[in-house]
């Protein structure tokens, strides 16, 4: 299915979050009836939280095309999602929010909906999985072919890694980035003993 989303975490309140994607319905990332185009979080055991913004509902935050990474900065969740035809975005969630989608993108603003912290423009970085690490987030990119860093206190966005084609994942421990390549997947050019996990110092990133 296109547009899936598909992500799987689980936050420091030991809920369970979800990203779906419009599965290639727009105007059902706007229909809070729908689960497409969705944050949903849920309680370990599969029930809804007392706490979620909505009643009865998995919805966290809506308005997605095809959200795909999460994580977490001092309590704080953001969220890296594919624009259509570029447009992608780094989002802050609250709860609840409108995130915007079919109705604006990249620079555009409405009443009630929330703008990106930071957007692609013209360029295509396919952001999938992403980490954070004191005030930056990492993101793997596909299209983008790099390992990017945001920085939250600058709000600035820049490669890091590069030359290593499409970037599926992006894991921290300790000190040190973990990304896995994803050049085997139809849409990359594989180089030799593709694909690969590959490990290097924070402090390295320059």
């Amino acid at each position: 299915m296109d547009h899936h989303g598909g992500r799987l975490k689980i936050g420091s309140d030991q809920k369970l979050y979800i990203t779906t994607g419009d599965a290639t319905r727009p105007e059902s990332a706007q229909d809070l009836s729908s689960l497409n185009g969705k944050i949903l979080r849920m309680n370990l055991d599969g029930s809804i939280p007392a706490d979620n913004p909505f009643p009865n509902s998995f919805v966290y935050s809506y308005g997605h095309r095809n959200p795909q990474g999460l994580a977490w900065i001092n309590g704080s969740l953001y969220e890296s999602e594919h624009g259509q035809y570029a447009h992608d975005e780094v989002n802050r969630i609250k709860p609840g929010a409108n995130y915007g989608w079919p109705v604006i993108q990249g620079t555009e603003k409405k009443n009630g909906m929330e703008a990106p912290l930071f957007q692609s423009g013209e360029e295509t970085w396919a952001p999938s999985g992403i980490v954070t690490y004191k005030d930056k987030i990492y993101t793997a990119t596909l299209r983008g072919n790099a390992v990017r860093e945001f920085n939250l206190s600058e709000g600035k966005s820049r490669p890091v890694i590069t030359g290593l084609g499409r970037i599926r994942d992006v894991y921290i421990d300790g000190e040190y980035l973990y990304f896995v390549s994803n050049n085997t997947d139809g849409r990359g050019n594989p180089l030799k003993n593709d694909d690969k996990l590959y490990r290097v110092l924070l402090n390295d990133i320059k």
